[in-house]
């Protein structure tokens, strides 16, 4: 419970810096939804025969010529005859100084306000931990005033760093905001679960033939010669003597001589691999072995390779219910991730930046002189 307190307080610590740009944004939010009831976009959101997720939003305001629609690959794009102003709603940035006033009750309530709702009735559920939340705060509002007395807020690095944390905040604000209120709160439908999942079952919901594997590695050097090679050969065979006679084990000789650091540290072990991306060699004697069966040394041509064999793994289909809250999670992230990209394409074409292949250069090359120059 005590650790569960103090990471909640570290949360809120971190909260902290952006508190008054949250409240700063709240009158936007505000409006933003009440746009967003007024105009009530009508979403079409659906699956392609290649399981690529489309959308196309149509928009009821007098600017219907702007919107969402879809290319032939099934990305979307916005259209832009018109600038289209419920799309790209521009927020003001407020100029916030909270580093330089006293902690005191409309801050500690906006920090409230702003938690979780469980972070928030965790708070109020206990004095000793809202106590510590104040404590925390007035430590760092402290430490903030300090700071700023002595004017590091003023450094060019800090100053940017600082203007960044909040113009990142800002953007991602801002680009969830849009993303929620073009996503359909019923997306995705069953039927297009469904057609996504069968659309894309044999590559993205079927298992392939695997097996365990545990392997002990000798590597061969590309300028070894036909007597480091024979040294070699006879080093693996003695291995596979010692194994095969029970003179020693095949999980204590992979940690003392295997060549392979990863597998070396589990006894051998390579884990569940598809056969199919196997070496040739070691496919064909997984495939013609038994489970627990050790291999002669195979040789290819990084090295030899003494090979323990064990279960094989037979293909396997995941069925819908299996795999559906992977389907609408990944339906839910390709769309976002389309609207983001029609949303930042708009952002360019309504304010965009003048920079070339011929500046980007020059910046580089002013840059680059700049680090080398003592």
């Amino acid at each position: 419970m005590q650790n569960s307190k103090d990471q909640l307080i570290r949360v809120m610590t971190l909260g902290l810096v952006f508190g008054a740009l949250l409240f700063i944004l709240a009158a936007e939010v505000n409006h933003l939804k009440s746009s967003q009831e007024s105009e009530e976009d009508d979403a079409t959101i659906y699956i392609q025969e290649d399981g690529v997720t489309a959308v196309v939003i149509n928009e009821s305001s007098a600017d219907s010529e702007s919107g969402i629609i879809t290319t032939k690959d099934g990305i979307i794009t916005l259209k832009d005859e018109k600038k289209s102003e419920n799309i790209q709603e521009p927020i003001n940035k407020g100029d916030s100084k909270t580093q330089e006033l006293p902690i005191n009750f409309d801050h500690i309530n906006l920090l409230i306000t702003n938690m979780s709702t469980d972070e928030r009735n965790q708070a109020l559920a206990s004095l000793d931990l809202f106590t510590k939340i104040v404590e925390s705060e007035a430590n760092n509002r402290s430490a903030l005033m300090a700071a700023a007395n002595n004017q590091l807020n003023q450094h060019p690095n800090v100053k940017f760093m600082m203007d960044r944390s909040s113009e990142n905040m800002l953007l991602e604000f801002y680009l969830n905001l849009l993303i929620d209120r073009k996503l359909p709160a019923e997306f995705p439908t069953n039927e297009q679960l469904i057609d996504f999942y069968e659309s894309n079952k044999e590559t993205r919901f079927t298992s392939p033939l695997r097996a365990r594997i545990w392997q002990i590695f000798l590597s061969k050097s590309d300028e070894a010669t036909e007597e480091e090679i024979l040294e070699l050969q006879q080093k693996a065979e003695e291995i596979v003597l010692k194994i095969k006679t029970g003179r020693n084990d095949f999980s204590n000789l992979a940690v003392s001589q295997s060549q392979h650091d990863v597998s070396r540290s589990r006894g051998g072990y390579m884990g569940v691999m598809e056969i199919e991306d196997l070496l040739p060699e070691i496919k064909e004697y997984i495939l013609q072995s038994q489970i627990g069966q050790v291999s002669d040394p195979i040789e290819t041509d990084s090295g030899l390779h003494i090979i323990k064999r064990g279960t094989i793994l037979p293909e396997e289909v995941l069925s819908f219910e299996q795999a559906e809250d992977q389907v609408r999670q990944i339906l839910i992230n390709q769309t976002g991730l389309q609207l983001k990209n029609a949303i930042f394409d708009q952002a360019r074409a309504d304010y965009p930046q003048e920079i070339s292949e011929e500046i980007i250069e020059e910046w580089w090359l002013a840059i680059k002189a700049a680090e080398v120059t003592p």
